[in-house]
């Protein structure tokens, strides 16, 4: 029981700082398609990613390196979804909107389609607590939208980024909701690597007609160590360790934790791209907050007898 609880918090810390990692690349990002264009953005995010994540994979025993010729056609749909897919909506909603939608929209849609999508395709259910949580959650998110809201009216170019956004969100349900069933006979950094490739090839495809028109001798040492971070901790091992959230506690409630993600991008971008945080987005943030533990929260057995009944139970 002491190894279960010890192993469940450090899934929840990994999580937690997978959440912080992502919140940083909105910031990071958003000052990367200011240099250059969205699909080229990705491409060197997503290509440096791959390099470093297998870099990490052949520190392993060899069996662990490879997967069978079985789940080639899976893990490349996860790169085409996960990737590819959304992060072409990813940059291009950062291209047109800004990083606090970004940030707000994603993690507060993935969890709601994830969850649904579990319901619909998986009938897994849900405790009234737990949809309790959720809600609240997505209250929170609606507070920090509205939060947002009060600076001033949508123009249709920011309504476009938005859209996009949500099309990301769709984008990492999918993936989440069939890794986890990949995860079922994988491990988790060799499915994200090979993934992250397949995801990065078809991103260097798509940027190629782009890439002999940017001033690369202009972008300086600042952005190239952007790109390295954003490879490196929001890519690699954030990936990675959601990846590990989903094979240890399951899809919907992993995807929870993505509330973090606007709570954390919205600091980061208070900080560095002197964006306000208003007081009505710290109430959606405590409110976020509150939904997520709400949410993954354990009922305790009253007593010992109903414990060892649920115990014996369990097949």
């Amino acid at each position: 029981m002491q190894g279960n609880s010890a192993s469940l918090r450090i899934t929840y810390l990994m999580l937690i700082a997978t959440t912080s990692f992502w919140g940083s690349a909105f910031v990071g990002s958003k000052w990367t398609v200011a240099s250059i264009p969205p699909v080229t953005a990705a491409f060197i995010r997503f290509g440096l990613g791959a390099v470093f994540m297998f870099a990490l994979l052949m520190t392993r025993e060899r069996p662990a390196r490879t997967i069978p010729k079985s789940a080639w056609l899976s893990v490349s749909l996860l790169g085409l979804v996960g990737i590819a897919a959304y992060n072409l909506f990813f940059f291009w909603g950062l291209n047109l909107s800004r990083a606090t939608d970004g940030s707000m929209i994603i993690p507060t849609m993935s969890p709601v389609i994830t969850v649904l999508l579990a319901a619909v395709f998986f009938k897994q259910k849900m405790k009234k607590q737990q949809i309790t949580g959720l809600l609240l959650a997505l209250l929170g998110s609606a507070v920090f939208f509205w939060g947002i809201s009060l600076e001033g009216s949508f123009d249709h170019q920011r309504i476009l980024g938005d859209l996009f956004f949500w099309m990301a969100a769709l984008c990492w349900a999918v993936y989440t909701m069939y890794g986890n069933r990949v995860l079922e006979k994988l491990d988790p950094l060799t499915v994200t690597a090979y993934a992250t490739l397949s995801g990065a090839l078809l991103l260097g495809l798509l940027s190629a007609p782009s890439l002999t028109e940017i001033q690369w001798g202009n972008l300086g040492v600042n952005f190239w160590l952007i790109q390295l971070y954003l490879a490196l901790l929001p890519t690699v091992l954030g990936n990675w360790f959601y990846y590990l959230g989903v094979r240890n506690i399951g899809a919907p409630r992993a995807s929870v934790f993505m509330y973090f993600v606007p709570v954390s991008g919205l600091l980061l971008a208070a900080l560095i791209l002197d964006e306000t945080l208003t007081f009505v987005q710290m109430i959606g943030s405590v409110l976020m907050i509150a939904g997520v533990w709400l949410v993954n929260r354990r009922n305790r057995p009253s007593a010992p007898v109903q414990k060892a009944a649920h115990e014996t139970g369990k097949s």
